[in-house]
């Protein structure tokens, strides 16, 4: 099964939703210093100015939970999103393994 999200949230802005607007005594710098990131690196994070690496992805995991692979999962998903919006296939053809000898 092939499933695409539309228009997912860039991570940043869910985690801005998620884990500090619900929340009073939560900040971006606080969240910044716990993953143990210069805090203008997590602000680009929030902002959407850069996407989350491996090594962020494994910060974000002991900081705020969930697996290291899921905060991946939620940049590839919007980094896909984004690309299909821009990429033009139109010309490209599938090879036709089993017709190839």
């Amino acid at each position: 099964m092939n499933y695409q999200q539309h228009d997912p949230p860039h991570p940043g802005e869910l985690i801005q939703r998620t884990y500090i607007e619900p929340f009073e005594g939560i900040t971006s710098n606080g969240i910044a210093d716990r993953l143990g990131v210069a805090r203008s690196t997590f602000n680009r994070l929030l902002n959407g100015k850069s996407g989350i690496s491996p090594e962020m992805a494994v910060r974000l995991s002991e900081v705020l939970g969930s697996s290291a692979e899921s905060w991946l999962a939620l940049q590839e998903s919007f980094d896909l999103y984004k690309v299909r919006q821009t990429v033009d296939t139109s010309a490209l053809k599938r090879i036709e393994f089993d017709q190839v000898a």
